[in-house]
């Protein structure tokens, strides 16, 4: 399901821009640079896990009725095992860091890249997710600084304002733990929560760019 559930948002959001003629179509060229290699690694994973509980081999039985349901009660009972099987599960672990989607610019030394999915943490009580209901772009800046961005907002909202959501979120001590840098830094969302791009840039240059590449009237 959850396959299933990531499959039909990566394609759909990146449909709906080439019908509405926002967006070339070599933008749909991009579901299939993301989304085969795990299809590919999905099936081998379900052939050899079928094997295992179906396989009618002697050898094969004795392991699943003896030993099998033992391991696995003391192996998932492990604080470590379930942290490691969680996002392998629900597979939020996927990432499209190869994808042409995917632009980095000074994240070298971030714990988190372009085309990772969004990660979980809390800002005031509320999480990241929280901010991301609506189905667009999301530019965050994360800053402690007292500058002000009014001017950066409106200049967003008067290109980009149907399709991209701005806010600026404070560079708390577990944002920073979580990027891994406590400097400045800016992050677009696409609809399907994960990052374009990552940059120590904030200005809206790279943002022209990026959705210049796939982007017909910009």
């Amino acid at each position: 399901m959850n396959t299933g559930i990531q499959d039909s948002y990566n394609l759909a959001w990146k449909m709906a821009l080439v019908l509405k003629g926002d967006a070339d179509t070599r933008l749909l060229d991009t579901y299939n640079e993301e989304r085969l290699e795990n299809a590919k690694n999905l099936l081998q994973t379900t052939d050899r896990m079928f094997q295992v509980a179906a396989g009618s081999e002697w050898f094969l039985a004795f392991l699943r009725t003896n030993v099998l349901p033992s391991v696995a009660k003391y192996i998932l009972s492990l604080d470590s095992v379930r942290k490691f099987l969680f996002p392998l599960i629900s597979q939020t672990g996927i990432n499209y860091r190869h994808s042409s989607l995917s632009q980095n610019a000074g994240d070298e030394n971030f714990k988190v890249k372009a085309g990772d999915r969004m990660p979980f943490f809390l800002i005031d009580g509320k999480t990241i997710y929280d901010h991301l209901h609506q189905p667009k772009f999301h530019l965050f800046v994360f800053s402690d600084a007292q500058s002000d961005f009014a001017a950066l907002k409106s200049e967003l909202e008067s290109e980009y304002g149907d399709w991209v959501n701005f806010s600026v979120v404070s560079l708390a001590p577990q944002v920073a733990e979580v990027f891994g840098t406590d400097k400045p830094f800016n992050v677009l969302l696409r609809p399907d929560c994960y990052i374009g791009y990552l940059s120590t840039e904030i200005s809206l240059n790279e943002l022209r760019v990026y959705l210049s590449d796939f982007v017909s009237y910009w």
